[in-house]
């Protein structure tokens, strides 16, 4: 997803490549080249759609440009038909966690909506601000930090691969917010 807010930043908001962000950009898309080449065995395609769509949300909704507040109650209302059906499908297959004799459970089922709405109401606002490619770019934190998590709290394996694909990109990711300071 990056690396396409780059490409999509580049192609509809004429954002600059200078060399240190075009050799970033080459070092990740071999990091990534590497990495599905060497240890995945099939495309990830869950990922490149989650890509896409991410990628594409954010050009579109810089491509509007209308307030982030107003933008974000536009598309909940979009969403909450669905939401309605979707509580309406819980509650009468008695699946319901939010009762009042289980107060913890309500208040974190309560607090999901401030906590998913106002983490997007940043990303959001940040991308009006500084363009899809450094914002892009600034968007691999979230994969180290699952990395992180997986490999110390869940155990999971890291394979010298990951680990050459992982330094790339984090390299790259230095070269290119460099150019920002």
């Amino acid at each position: 997803m990056p690396i396409l807010s780059v490409m999509l930043g580049y192609i509809f908001f004429k954002e600059q490549l200078n060399n240190k962000r075009i050799l970033s950009i080459i070092l990740v898309i071999i990091s990534i080249l590497y990495l599905v080449l060497i240890s995945i065995k099939s495309l990830p395609w869950v990922g490149i759609i989650v890509a896409l769509s991410w990628g594409f949300y954010n050009l579109i909704r810089k491509k509007i440009n209308i307030d982030t507040d107003i933008g974000l109650l536009i598309e909940s209302l979009y969403i909450l038909p669905f939401a309605v059906i979707a509580f309406y499908l819980i509650t009468i297959n008695g699946n319901n966690d939010f009762k009042l004799s289980d107060p913890p459970m309500m208040l974190f089922i309560f607090l999901a909506g401030p906590m998913t709405v106002i983490p997007l109401f940043l990303y959001v606002r940040g991308v009006e601000l500084c363009g899809l490619g450094p914002t892009g770019m600034i968007f691999y934190i979230t994969p180290t930090l699952q990395f992180l998590l997986g490999y110390f709290y869940y155990d999971e394996p890291f394979s010298l691969a990951k680990l050459v694909s992982f330094i790339f990109i984090w390299i790259a990711v230095i070269i290119y917010l460099k150019g920002f300071v």
